[in-house]
């Protein structure tokens, strides 16, 4: 059973894990292991379709306990129930998850910034993630955060290098008679030496294709600047962090600049690139403003068109994207994809040297993310993002 706390407010939530995170990293140099309750802090970035009547009514808070409701409520509804309680501070919730022999408490914050919540929790990871991603399955206002390589790279540069994971796997478009192998997977925890080593593997001739970033381990040290006030942080590319160390609030201020930052990219692709008709500011008429967004391999590297519709495009996850073929060859597709994330439309034109995306209107950045994200993780490292211009964004 979860012991019951009394937490209204983010403050009181903030100096609990503050607690809990002491007792935890004291646990672990005196024991070598947790004691139970005294777990990892974990915090997780979702993104999230507020509807528009809720989003305006910020003090409504049976309103949003109903959203949240609905919103986190597992499809097993005989094996889940999950109760919602509303705080003392608006916006702010916490949740109990109970399924079958497992038990899962989290913390929302969904006032901070409507589209990009945070959850907070020290139960057990399995039961988190499994919660988490059993909810982007079904639920369309629900999606993850999709932390590219050179974006990881960047959160890692505001601390002390610690470690790296990678996660190349291609097996996903390979064919049945085909030798399953290519992909390549390692962590590798250490020092400043890990950077170096990582920095090697990207830049290096046969294995760089291969070396995607999908985690990274960075020391922060708080605002005393001493290893006496730090917080070790593993951030995956999903946007989970796992935290130790001695100072929460290290943590939540990285986790609100990262968030600040990741919300700056997916706003300027929405507000530069999305395609719309616009009263011309020079003469009066109308004109089309933005662009579409290329997607672009190494050179040398052929993108296999049908078999990237017929296995990225299926609706399933991680790229969670349907297509219907408009036009289709060896050699090109012309494709209109229904993103399963808001139910947004899009077209993608394909040939073996680039891949093509034309956003309409209040189509979300989201899906460029995940896009790009997972064309590395799945097909190449060294895919590009770039403008008509050639200028290279993300």
């Amino acid at each position: 059973m979860i012991k019951e706390r009394n937490i209204q407010t983010r403050r009181q939530l903030f100096d609990f894990l503050q607690g809990q995170m002491m007792t935890a990293y004291e646990s672990l140099l005196q024991r070598q292991r947790l004691d139970f309750e005294s777990t990892l802090i974990k915090s997780y970035v979702i993104e999230v379709d507020v509807p528009t009547n809720l989003a305006e009514t910020t003090n409504d808070q049976h309103a949003w306990m109903e959203f949240l409701n609905y919103l986190f409520k597992p499809l097993d509804n005989t094996q889940s129930t999950v109760q919602v309680q509303c705080k003392e501070e608006k916006g702010f919730f916490e949740l109990n998850l109970n399924r079958s022999d497992q038990r899962a408490l989290i913390y929302v914050d969904c006032i901070t910034d409507q589209r990009f919540w945070i959850v907070y929790t020290i139960s057990n990871s399995k039961t988190v993630d499994w919660w988490l991603e059993s909810l982007i399955k079904i639920k369309p206002e629900l999606d993850l955060v999709w932390f590219w390589p050179s974006f990881l790279e960047s959160i890692q540069n505001r601390g002390i290098p610690k470690g790296f994971g990678l996660d190349y796997d291609y097996r996903k478009f390979e064919g049945e008679t085909e030798e399953r192998t290519t992909y390549l997977k390692m962590q590798l925890w250490g020092g400043r030496d890990t950077k170096e080593l990582y920095d090697l593997l990207r830049d290096h001739e046969v294995y760089g294709d291969k070396t995607v970033l999908s985690k990274v381990r960075l020391k922060e040290l708080g605002n005393g600047e001493t290893n006496e006030h730090f917080a070790l942080q593993d951030v995956k590319f999903n946007g989970k962090f796992t935290v130790r160390g001695t100072d929460f609030s290290t943590h939540a201020a990285t986790l609100s600049s990262v968030r600040k930052s990741y919300r700056d990219n997916i706003l300027n692709i929405e507000n530069e690139y999305s395609l719309r008709w616009c009263e011309s500011e020079s003469n009066g008429g109308i004109i089309l403003k933005g662009s579409p967004l290329h997607f672009i391999p190494p050179e040398g590297y052929r993108i296999p068109i049908t078999t990237f519709c017929d296995r990225a495009l299926n609706s399933a996850l991680p790229f969670r994207l349907l297509g219907f073929k408009r036009e289709m060859s060896e050699s090109s597709a012309v494709v209109e994809v229904v993103d399963f994330h808001t139910g947004g439309e899009f077209s993608m034109e394909i040939f073996p040297d680039v891949l093509s995306v034309y956003l309409p209107e209040e189509t979300c950045g989201n899906s460029i993310a995940r896009l790009y994200t997972n064309l590395q993780h799945y097909l190449n490292a060294r895919f590009t993002l770039e403008t008509d211009d050639g200028k290279q964004i993300l």
